[in-house]
């Protein structure tokens, strides 16, 4: 009895249904309209880099977690900071960045970096 009774509370559908990804503009990337809800949804909700959980020491839930690991972001530089960079395949990092995130995505941070990375 108390075998089926865990298992009728099971389900192979979530509760809450998982939110459309988040598409960028061309230009005039916002933190608040487009970054943050990408990292929200793919980094930090995940549990990996949520404020309580960290993951290599790395926050993703607010603009000012972006600069506590220097080199992270790096302002008008995007080839050269390492969220492009691990986003796009060119460190290693697991789960697979790149396998996770369409090109949209991954070529609105660089231009998000690009435009001055502002808490915009």
């Amino acid at each position: 009895m108390a075998t089926w009774l865990l298992l009728v509370g099971c389900t192979s559908t979530p509760l809450t249904p998982e939110p459309p990804p988040v598409v960028f503009p061309d230009s005039a990337v916002s933190f608040r309209l487009h970054v943050q809800p990408f990292l929200r949804q793919g980094c930090a909700f995940a549990g990996c880099h949520s404020s309580a959980s960290r993951a290599g020491g790395v926050a993703l839930e607010e603009y000012a977690q972006l600069w506590e690991r220097p080199g992270l972001v790096i302002p008008g530089v995007p080839e050269q900071s390492l969220l492009v960079q691990l986003l796009e395949g060119q460190l290693p990092h697991l789960p697979d960045l790149r396998a996770r995130t369409t090109e949209n995505q991954r070529r609105g941070v660089r231009r998000w970096i690009a435009e001055g990375a502002q808490n915009n």
